[in-house]
């Protein structure tokens, strides 16, 4: 049952009550009337009509005067009927009859005025989205509650008037500083705690609390669980971006640096966050053409992948391998840039060397050919002057000499060989050799096969 089920089903009962009240107070009133009219005193008696006058124009605000009017021409044909044509007791008996009807209507609409403020705060009680209870401050016990109350703990408006409100409290210690708050001021404002629910669930609300009179205090609960679990979750993100090794910076619309973590303050070499706040992007590329590239293809891409040059605290250019992202809301409305990088100076000065030994590679295999032919020519000379004395020595020295050439070749095939090696390392090893688009990425970018 509803708190407004409640309330009405108290209206009712009330007004029952009341009813039968006015109605044996004004039986009550008019014998007392005519046993005095009927001794001939018209004094005390005629006060006694107020009692249902003014219970009737409060409790039925908009028939109160009718009741006033009709218990007036009453009254007044008691006094004629008994008194006759007295005319000082007929002019008594009148007054007092105005005074009932204007007391009764002044009664009426300070009623209906009470009425109307009475249902609009009872309105903002039953369908306001805070849960507002009354507690009473002696036992805790619970009076009332809105819907919104109750089911914020899962629990129906009569079965929260049968625990105590000191029983809905998950931690103690927020208990006794919420009390010790409100019994030095009166009031409490914007209080976070926990409170134990139906299920036994933790729900995080935020309270605000007053006193009242009677030894009562209304307090207002609203719902801050979904609201801690982001925030939780919003930490937990924060620390990890903050500790990733991976350095992480986020920017606005316009490549102004808004977030930088540890790792890319290493990385540049700087030393506190404040030297990138604020600055713009454009500040720390090594070339200008690749940022305006970069800004001009994120908004159409959603992302850029490659490598650029930066510049560290000293001035010092070095390369990264960089991933910038448009980071968009539900709506897919960009609201701000994410942009990871990755330190690949390493490597490149690595690329620089392997580059450097395989050109030396290709130079030494040319010098080996031509070494190759330069030994022949004399040998065939050799050979040609030594057929011309045939005899055991020229013999000797012409299978020396084959011997020779037959060396070359095994050397010519080992050169053969090396140039299968050097096309090896340079289809595998050479950076820059091939191109490849990465899965997700703006634009093709170059880097070494795996």
């Amino acid at each position: 049952m509803t708190g407004t089920n409640i309330f009405a089903e108290r209206e009712e009962s009330l007004n029952n009550l009341w009813l039968f009240i006015v109605i044996n107070t004004t039986i009550l009133a008019l014998l007392i009337n005519i046993l005095s009219l009927n001794y001939g005193s018209n004094n005390v008696a005629p006060n006694l009509f107020y009692i249902p006058v003014v219970i009737a124009a409060y409790w039925y605000p908009h028939r109160g005067p009718v009741f006033a009017v009709i218990i007036s021409l009453a009254y007044m044909a008691l006094v004629y009927f008994f008194l006759g044509n007295d005319i000082a007791m007929l002019v008594s008996s009148s007054v007092i009859c105005y005074v009932l009807i204007g007391v009764s209507v002044v009664v009426s609409s300070l009623a209906t005025h009470m009425r109307r403020n009475e249902v609009k705060y009872r309105g903002l009680f039953n369908h306001s989205e805070a849960g507002i209870g009354l507690v009473k401050s002696s036992d805790l016990s619970i009076i009332e509650v809105n819907k919104r109350f109750a089911e914020l703990l899962g629990y129906t408006s009569e079965e929260l008037t049968r625990i105590s409100f000191a029983d809905l409290w998950l931690e103690p210690a927020a208990k006794d500083t919420f009390f010790k708050q409100l019994g030095l001021h009166e009031s409490v404002e914007n209080f976070e705690t926990q409170f134990r629910s139906k299920l036994e669930q933790e729900r995080w609300v935020l309270m605000s609390a007053g006193k009242l009179p009677d030894k009562e205090f209304v307090c207002t609960i609203v719902d801050i669980t979904d609201r801690k679990k982001a925030e939780e979750a919003l930490l937990i993100k924060d620390h990890a971006i903050s500790s990733s090794i991976n350095a992480i910076a986020i920017l606005d619309l316009d490549f102004s640096i808004k977030y930088v973590n540890q790792s890319l303050l290493q990385m540049m070499e700087h030393y506190h966050e404040q030297d990138f706040l604020g600055k713009n992007t454009r500040d720390f590329f090594g070339s200008q053409q690749v940022f305006d590239d970069i800004r001009e293809i994120l908004p159409k891409k959603g992302s850029w992948f490659g490598e650029v040059s930066l510049i560290k605290y000293n001035k010092a250019p070095f390369f990264v391998l960089i991933w910038i992202n448009m980071v968009r809301d539900e709506t897919g409305k960009p609201i701000c840039i994410m942009a990871s990088f990755i330190d690949i100076t390493d490597r490149k000065q690595m690329e620089i060397v392997k580059r450097e030994a395989l050109e030396q590679i290709e130079q030494n295999i040319e010098q080996f050919a031509i070494l190759g032919d330069h030994i022949r020519n004399p040998l065939a000379v050799i050979m040609g002057l030594s057929s011309l004395a045939p005899g055991e020595i020229t013999d000797k020295i012409i299978l020396q000499a084959r011997e020779i050439d037959r060396i070359i070749t095994q050397l010519d095939m080992g050169w053969i060989e090396s140039e299968k090696v050097r096309d090896f390392i340079k289809r595998y090893y050479i950076v820059g050799a091939a191109e490849r688009e990465h899965p997700k990425m703006g634009r093709k970018t170059k880097y070494p096969h795996p």
